[in-house]
């Protein structure tokens, strides 16, 4: 750690990555302590914090998981609530019903691509969150997605943003006043942000929430490709 540093790191994510895709979650959250603690700043943990969240939702440890992508998105620059309120979501829900008011595809398709490190990491911790509350705390999902497409709007585009647009695409034809047209248009766009970046690697996520959720208000199933 004193004379290779860069290279302990290197090895700590390896292994890490490693021990994740095969399983072994009880391991990885034992070789993570000594990088966590070695580490010279935040930035050089958060691949280390990327799959210890990984393992621990697949472990099923919700609340270690839940709280971990809390902390990591404060020190990034971004709170989160731990809870909802009716108020809270119906507050949420204006703010961004007002945001997006009147932005076509064409303005979704010019907006610049992210660069800001900290906005990009937020992204995937936010990306994480939701993944862990669509079926733990549902209610907190639209909050988290609520948040991501803000910080497209402001920061720009990076590959998450796309599945940012579609969920929300998809949480417009289902409110009680569902916006089937508004659903429908943020469907077409996230599919054409994801093309325009090649993000490649959220295909088959966005695919399932626009067909299954989105383009059935719109498009009869037999015209489905």
């Amino acid at each position: 750690w004193e004379t290779k540093y860069n290279l302990a790191m290197k090895l700590n994510d390896a292994a890490s990555e490693a021990l994740f895709v095969t399983g072994n979650f009880q391991r990885l959250s034992e070789i993570t302590e000594e990088p966590l603690e070695k580490a010279k700043c935040f930035e050089d943990k958060l691949n280390i914090y990327h799959n210890l969240v990984r393992s621990l939702i697949a472990w099923g440890k919700h609340d270690e998981c839940f709280s971990m992508c809390v902390n990591v998105l404060s020190q990034l620059g971004e709170t989160l609530p731990t809870a909802i309120t009716e108020e809270i979501y119906n507050e949420e829900a204006r703010s961004m019903k007002k945001l997006m008011r009147g932005k076509q595809q064409q303005h979704l398709l010019s907006l610049p691509n992210m660069s800001n490190f900290n906005k990009l990491a937020a992204m995937q911790f936010l990306n994480h969150a939701l993944t862990l509350t669509y079926i733990w705390k549902p209610k907190l999902s639209p909050l988290i997605v609520f948040r991501m497409v803000k910080l497209t709007m402001r920061y720009g585009v990076c590959n998450l943003s796309s599945f940012a647009f579609g969920v929300y695409g998809a949480w417009l034809v289902s409110i009680p006043r569902p916006d089937f047209a508004g659903g429908y248009r943020m469907g077409r766009a996230a599919a054409e942000v994801m093309k325009r970046l090649g993000a490649t690697e959220i295909t088959s996520r966005l695919y399932v929430v626009i067909y299954t959720f989105i383009n059935i208000w719109k498009d009869p199933l037999q015209g489905e490709h």
